[in-house]
């Protein structure tokens, strides 16, 4: 795994040495901070290392007051299960819930909408910049891009190359084929995730072109685990073909409430 130019620091914390001797086999070759091209690859490394290791590791992002120039912590993880399932296929399959999947819930909820998602759509016609008349309010639309282009930047500090990916790019227009007022770029975050530094300065920069949102979801009670069943639906007596050509399709149901699950043929009927 090579280091990176620039990108995505990563600080090993002393428990996860501790926890997985992989871990500390990979600081004795790399040191105690670790320089990625991002943060996927630095989940990869930590999920290889979980793999070769005794304990699970994790990346962690650094609280933005935290006084150390890193990005993020490979920490000790010895609980989460997100990629293997407790549980059998008559009893349920469990996972615990990642960061990640906390992260895409609150993009769902902002952005599951690609044309005028209720709370952009609201923060734009509120815009002062723009000062819409009520007219222009009725005719407002917004489209959602959610892969924009990365934004990167070089640290004027460092010298070091930073890059945001944005969560979408939203252009706000006036009627359906009419002219673009203004595009936000947006970057959100679930329940207490933290922005990363090389983000902070790439929508920094970003600022001063262009609007730059910081969304932050608000979301009660998010579950620690969800439980699924799959069951594989009987084809229909006759000579219809069936959907995936080999005898049947998949369902999945799943619950964050521990609804036993598993695998098992059945009809839709009995799916509930």
């Amino acid at each position: 795994m090579e280091e990176a130019e620039s990108g995505y620091r990563v600080a090993v914390k002393p428990s996860a040495r501790a926890a997985n001797e992989a871990v500390e086999s990979f600081v004795g070759e790399r040191g105690e901070q670790v320089d990625f091209t991002s943060e996927a690859q630095a989940d990869a490394v930590a999920r290889r290392l979980s793999t070769a290791g005794e304990t699970p590791v994790g990346v962690q992002c650094a609280a933005p007051q935290d006084p150390t120039p890193v990005d993020a912590y490979l920490v000790a993880d010895p609980e989460r299960r997100t990629e293997v399932p407790t549980g059998s296929a008559e009893s349920g399959l469990t996972f615990d819930v990642s960061g990640n999947q906390y992260g895409a819930l609150g993009e769902a909820l902002v952005l599951s909408r690609r044309r005028d998602p209720p709370l952009l759509t609201h923060v734009v016609r509120e815009d002062p910049a723009l000062d819409l008349s009520p007219g222009e309010t009725e005719r407002l639309h917004v489209v959602v891009d959610t892969d924009p282009e990365p934004v990167c930047c070089v640290d004027p500090e460092t010298g070091e190359r930073r890059e945001w990916r944005p969560d979408c790019r939203a252009v706000a227009s006036l009627g359906a084929d009419g002219r673009t007022l203004t595009e936000y770029w947006c970057e959100v975050k679930t329940g207490a995730a933290s922005f990363q530094r090389g983000q902070r300065a790439a929508m920094e920069t970003k600022a001063r072109e262009a609007p730059v949102l910081a969304i932050r979801v608000d979301v009660d009670d998010l579950p620690d685990s969800y439980t699924a069943r799959v069951e594989r639906v009987s084809p229909a007596d006759g000579d219809d073909p069936v959907p995936n050509g080999d005898g049947g399709t998949m369902v999945v149901r799943s619950s964050t409430e521990g609804a036993q699950g598993g695998t098992r043929e059945g009809t839709l009927d009995e799916f509930t």
